[in-house]
């Protein structure tokens, strides 16, 4: 016994030992200004995905009316009647192929909520329900709703349910972790000759209280925008902080709670809102480093972002993150609101064929094979490097889509090719996507993938400068 005893006081003076002689080498540093810094990174990085939410929802709610530019009060509706474009520019990267409808919805106000479906016509649509930290809550299509439209619950997780069981005319229902909800509902259109039928299914999309079940309800009437949606007054310093702490105080995520403890140091997520004055200087010196740091961190990562695939990008991880905070923060940074894999796939790229950044000053091929791996349908879109928006141009053109059949000329063999460059191209078998005179973006969407692009077997087509 008294071995064993002398054996466990000699190695752990051993470590003791080894431990202060490595320490001997260290160069100082302020330990409370780098624990604030580090955690404050980390809260950063977690929070990203909460705060993009909070963000949007700000932005897109700061209106006493629904809005036909999707803008709408908390709980209420707003609709485009139009594709978005350049001058679109609450969300990076968003879609040109599809009129969006967009709720945010607080369940704890509303209540359960009724998602009615109108009948679509073989239309493609699909309402995408994300909650406040961007992870998929559920997806309704065609496959799980029918042609025939229909009316689904939306819940607060752990509801007990009414007397009786489900409601009659329910026909499903869905159930979120967090109250907060970001409903968005897209609707194809097949070019503008189209789009007087495709709004006439995007009016049918409505959300109501379960209250209001079996009463006749009438299309959002929207008020007309003369912009589009104005983005909120920024933070300025740790103000970023406070609202990341309000997310994570209203909506935790109990499986998170570890994590999230840990920030209870640098005042987050604890029982009250975070205050700066209860800060000590260096710790508002760490936290101001990581303010700066973080989305530099985010902005990096999202550049080489996911599987690979011939140079694209493929953010397979979209609206199902689990414990990958940095991709969920990267993907939000670069694509906010995504949908998760089976519904839509998005490549991206930055570069060339030859890792060479994409630049309006030289000229790119793409030639999309025949069996374009889409059941749906695919698109390319121009966007900014540096903001994500779509850039303007002399033919209003900002993507090429093959929901758009009257606008594009195919080759032979059933292939696509589109020319991606500045100036008009002399050649007129090429489906040109003009470019901005800079650096730019692509973003592909495959909607309703193949297996073989879900199981990144299919070799997507390379982006060549010419």
């Amino acid at each position: 016994m008294m071995k064993k005893a002398l054996m466990t006081t000699f190695i752990a003076s051993s470590i003791l030992s080894s431990t202060c002689v490595f320490a001997a080498q260290l160069t100082p540093v302020n330990p409370q200004e780098e624990l604030a810094y580090n955690l404050g990174l980390q809260a950063f990085i977690y929070g990203a995905g909460p705060l993009t939410v909070a963000q949007v929802r700000a932005a897109s709610t700061n209106v006493d009316a629904p809005m036909d530019n999707g803008a709408a009060p908390l709980n209420m509706m707003g609709k485009t009647l139009k594709l978005a474009g350049p001058e679109d520019r609450v969300v990076p990267t968003v879609n040109n192929d599809t009129l969006y409808s967009q709720s945010h919805i607080n369940l704890n106000d509303t209540g359960p909520l009724v998602i009615e479906i109108p009948p679509t016509n073989n239309r493609y649509f699909i309402v995408q329900l994300l909650d406040d930290y961007s992870e998929a809550v559920g997806n309704l299509i065609e496959d799980n709703v029918g042609q025939d439209g229909g009316k689904f619950l939306l819940v607060n997780k752990g509801w007990k349910g009414v007397e009786g069981g489900i409601p009659d005319g329910i026909d499903g229902v869905i159930e979120s972790r967090t109250p907060l909800v970001w409903y968005i509902q897209r609707t194809g259109v097949s070019g503008d000759k189209d789009l007087a039928a495709a709004l006439k299914i995007h009016d049918g999309f409505i959300n109501y209280p379960l209250s209001e079940l079996g009463k006749s309800h009438k299309s959002v009437q929207l008020t007309h925008a003369k912009t589009g949606i104005s983005p909120v007054p920024q933070p300025k310093g740790l103000g970023w902080f406070s609202l990341i702490d309000k997310e994570l105080r209203n909506n935790p995520i109990a499986s998170d709670a570890s994590i999230v403890d840990q920030f209870k140091y640098i005042g987050i997520g604890g029982d009250e809102p975070f205050n700066p004055d209860k800060l000590t200087e260096d710790q508002k010196k760490g936290l101001m480093r990581a303010l700066n740091a973080a989305p530099q961190i985010i902005q990096y990562a999202s550049r080489d972002l996911g599987t690979k695939n011939n140079g694209w990008a493929m953010m397979y991880e979209g609206g199902r993150y689990g414990n990958d905070f940095l991709s969920r923060a990267s993907i939000n940074f670069r694509a906010a609101g995504l949908n998760t894999k089976e519904r839509a796939l998005y490549p991206n790229r930055y570069t060339d064929s030859d890792d060479q950044q994409l630049s309006g000053e030289n000229k790119y091929r793409m030639t999309m094979p025949a069996d374009a791996p889409a059941k749906a349908f695919w698109s390319l879109t121009m966007y900014d490097a540096k903001n994500l928006f779509m850039v303007p141009n002399s033919i209003d053109r900002y993507s090429i889509s093959t929901n758009r059949e009257d606008e594009l000329i195919y080759n032979k063999d059933g292939s696509l090719t589109v020319c991606i460059q500045n100036a008009k191209p002399t050649d007129t078998n090429c489906n040109w996507l003009p470019a901005p005179k800079d650096d730019f973006y692509l973003h592909m969407r495959l909607y309703e993938p193949t297996q073989a692009v879900l199981d990144n077997t299919y070799a997507l087509p390379q982006v060549i400068k010419q």
